[in-house]
């Protein structure tokens, strides 16, 4: 922990009779300020900067060389000055109050004195140890020295751009000259990106500040671009890496204590003023004033120590951790601390969702190669190919190294899909019931095929010329450790022919009996450990049932029919009983009705959710509407899009159209036996194109017991999961006891959608009123998804058109079932 000193240990300098201040004993218990140094070495006819604190040095001496700079000697000082502290005290003075402060004070006087000596050092033995600016450990330059002088010219000068105007209109030449003195792009200047676009809703404001931005980091510092597209995203790496911070509210609460010298209980009032991390550590800091100016923090040199905490494993692992998050709040000036403390919590607030910054990188790129005046269509078509590569190479560092060297029209070629590296996965559109299934196949003799969906785990599996093998989540966590039972499969019974190399193989791992081969829920399969599983240690047996084929010898399979990838992929593989097996599946028309009812059952009797209907070979069919026009279907694979190729035939849940994948943002304290505990709980969907979260209904049937401690213990009131303050990315009218930081999916029943007075979720895309569902029921916490994955506005709106369609609702009806439900929670 940093270290820190005191105007003589106490909150006001003590004064001698004439009104100076006097020296401090060298007393082992003092707190010893630089004063007292330059007193001991006759500098006290040397005149004293009322703004910094530190003795100045005559002009003269300076130039000619016989005295330290004054920057320099006070380093100097201070570093003699711990090494007498510690041989002292032989304590650690971060656990010392503050001028024996109770309290947190927002008056100028509340100032603590920090060097560069007072960064965490990082042992070599701990983790590979990278210095907050990029590991350069060198004395300050001239330049660094002038740069150190000018510091709020140049920020000021930072806070001047504004990065949302339409981009023909901006120029980050412009800026170039004000921002040339640093090395390394600085911190400042992302964060006054991330307040531009926090302060608005408008998308394209959104999509132009982060295009403009990255448009003058590539001119100042291309090094940097990476790191900002991650610390832009909420993430440090792509999720197959696993880089997790693991910054809990403990090591957050006593690093903030410990740099700004705050109270618990002021600390606690501030959270319950603001219900943000990072608004409470920007007015936490915001007094605290430093005699030696730390170094600037740099982008890259943020990401990189971010990447440092997530790599801190053992036992001392929380302590490295506490000492690098406070080594950045204390190089943290205003915004930066606001915008560091929501990175280490990974909810950043600023609307910046991953197709924003997908668009705002091709329309960069594009700019920069064919000027800012480009036709929109060639934007269009940038953008699509970037999306498409991150659908087929999900790691923004390969794909910015890709478009720094290519650009972006060989973006693909530069950038391939890559064995251990998963797509994401194509997904299917939902249908009501068999007889809609068979309205939007089409046409009477279009062929396709019915498979079981089955209640598993999705997963991606990768294998390389050298054996290595590795499974992904849908959502691309890694999870080879879970499975060492799929892997042993692939390796040592034969599945896999002798011809294949290499191949991608997408599949459903559920949970099975041993004997008999029965299937068995997902609840079961949840049952297994999820990392380091040992063989012999397994008492859940799971069976991979494989569907698909989407890369097989060096070459892609995407662009191949169902038909044909799926020839591919049982002429690769050999089942083995109760380990590897091809989805169990029919092929039929529409008019096979009565096979197709027969199928579907036989499904649900195996204990699988229904089945999933794929169009064996592209298709034209006539689309809605009046205008008689027609829509193709595609039998290829599509990674990351949701295709009407792929259709899903659920069983029903009593009257319910299907679940939809909820989040929930808040709760109040239930009645009775339930005081104690969350319920109702407020839920909502999520607009991939802001981020922001539209509350859609409250929710407080389907909850068990151990479901309720659950909950309560995860949003347990005076955690940083929790919040009195609504945030600025929830749209809802109602007030819940406590908002919840979004971080986990529902599934949820409901009987229908209704159009309601009250809630805005989808306003504006099928009526000037929001939408709402009746009757929602928890089923079941989706482990298998993100937030990014729950459900979104407009598919809400999708369930409502088609309800409207089976002409099911009565609109007078629906308002006041809605206001009566209201009413009656």
């Amino acid at each position: 922990m940093p270290k820190r000193t005191t105007n003589g240990g106490g909150g006001t300098p003590k004064r001698n009779r004439s009104g100076k201040e006097a020296a401090v004993p060298s007393s082992p218990g003092s707190k010893r300020t630089l004063d007292f140094y330059f007193a001991n070495r006759s500098l006290n006819d040397t005149p004293v900067d009322s703004t910094s604190g530190v003795r100045k040095l005559s002009q003269s001496k300076a130039e000619n060389g016989n005295e330290k700079a004054d920057e320099e000697l006070a380093r100097k000082l201070q570093a003699q000055f711990d090494t007498e502290y510690q041989l002292l005290n032989q304590s650690n003075l971060s656990s010392r109050e503050i001028g024996h402060r109770s309290e947190y004070s927002t008056t100028p006087d509340a100032t603590i004195y920090y060097t560069e000596n007072y960064m965490p050092k990082i042992l070599e033995s701990d983790i590979l140890a990278v210095d907050a600016d990029g590991g350069e450990q060198q004395p300050p330059s001239s330049a660094e020295a002038a740069t150190s002088k000018s510091t709020a010219a140049i920020f000021g000068s930072i806070a001047a751009i504004d990065f949302t105007v339409s981009s023909s209109e901006f120029d980050p030449n412009l800026y170039l000259a004000a921002l040339k003195s640093f090395v390394r792009a600085p911190y400042f200047l992302l964060t006054h990106l991330f307040t531009q676009v926090a302060a608005t809703r408008s998308r394209i404001k959104i999509v132009n500040g982060l295009t403009n931005f990255i448009r003058l980091l590539m001119l100042l510092d291309m090094s940097a671009l990476g790191s900002a597209v991650w610390l832009s995203t909420n993430s440090i790496g792509p999720p197959y890496k696993a880089l997790e911070l693991g910054i809990g509210g403990s090591i957050i609460s006593k690093a903030l204590k410990s740099v700004s010298g705050i109270s618990a209980p002021a600390l606690k009032r501030l959270y319950d003023k603001h219900g943000d991390i990072g608004d409470v550590a920007f007015e936490a800091k915001v007094s605290v004033r430093t005699l030696v100016e730390p170094p600037h923090l740099s982008i890259k040199g943020v990401y990189d120590t971010l990447v440092q905490i997530a790599l801190a494993k053992g036992n001392k692992s929380q302590d490295l951790k506490q000492k690098l998050v406070e080594k950045l709040l204390i190089r943290g000036r205003g915004e930066e601390v606001r915008y560091l403390t929501r990175t280490f919590v990974q909810h950043l607030r600023i609307g910046a969702v991953r197709t924003t910054m997908l668009t705002a990188l091709a329309r960069a790129f594009t700019f920069a190669a064919h000027g800012s005046d480009c036709p929109q269509d060639r934007l269009q078509k940038a953008e699509e190919i970037v999306r498409q590569c991150y659908a087929r190479h999900p790691n923004y560092d390969d794909i910015v190294t890709a478009l720094l060297a290519s650009g972006v029209e060989n973006l693909i070629e530069s950038c391939p899909m890559t064995l251990h590296i998963p797509i994401l996965p194509m997904l299917g559109s939902i249908t009501k019931d068999m007889s809609e299934m068979l309205v939007r196949i089409g046409r009477e003799n279009t062929e396709f095929a019915c498979e079981f969906k089955y209640d598993g785990q999705r997963a991606q599996i990768h294998y390389d010329e050298s054996g290595k093998i590795s499974i992904f989540s849908r959502h691309l966590d890694l999870m080879t450790d879970k499975y060492p039972d799929i892997v042993d499969v692939l390796r040592s019974h034969r599945v896999i022919s002798d011809s294949t190399r290499s191949f991608i193989l997408e599949g459903e791992i559920v949970a099975i009996d041993e004997v008999t081969g029965a299937l068995d829920s997902f609840q079961s399969l949840s049952n297994r450990g999820r990392k380091d599983v040992q063989i012999d240690s397994i008492s859940v047996t799971v069976c991979l049932f494989a569907f698909d084929l989407m890369y097989l010898n060096g070459e892609s399979l995407l662009e191949l029919s169902f038909r044909r990838r799926r020839e591919l992929l049982r002429g690769t593989f050999s089942p083995v009983p109760h380990k590897f097996a091809y989805a169990e599946s029919i092929d039929a028309t529409p008019l096979d009705q009565d096979a197709i009812s027969s199928f579907f059952h036989s499904s649900i009797e195996s204990k699988c959710e229904g089945i999933m209907v794929k169009l064996l070979d592209s298709v034209t069919v006539p689309a809605a509407g009046a205008n008689k026009r027609t829509k193709s279907l595609l039998s290829t694979y599509t990674p990351d899009l949701r295709q009407e190729s792929w259709l899903k035939v659920k069983k029903d849940y009593d009257s319910a159209a299907d679940s939809v994948d909820l989040v929930p943002i808040g709760g109040w304290h239930g009645n009775g036996r339930k005081s104690n505990f969350w319920s109702p709980v407020l839920l909502a969907v999520r607009d991939p194109d802001t981020g922001v979260f539209q509350a859609v209904c409250k929710c407080m049937t389907g909850f068990t017991d151990a479901m309720y401690k659950e909950t309560k213990a995860k949003y347990d009131e005076g955690t940083i999961n929790v919040t009195r303050v609504k945030p600025a990315d929830f749209e809802t009218p109602l007030t819940p006891e406590f908002f919840w930081v979004p971080q986990e999916v529902w599934e949820i029943k409901f009987a229908d959608v209704t159009l309601s007075p009250l809630y805005s979720a989808a306003q504006g895309i099928v009526s000037d009123r929001g939408l709402s569902i009746r009757f929602p029921r928890f089923i079941r916490r989706r482990d298998d998804k993100g937030v990014e994955e729950a459900s979104t506005p407009a598919f809400l709106a999708e369930l409502y058109r088609r309800q409207h369609a089976r002409g099911t609702e009565d609109p007078v009806q629906e308002q006041a079932a809605d206001d009566l439900y209201e009413q009656f929670y």
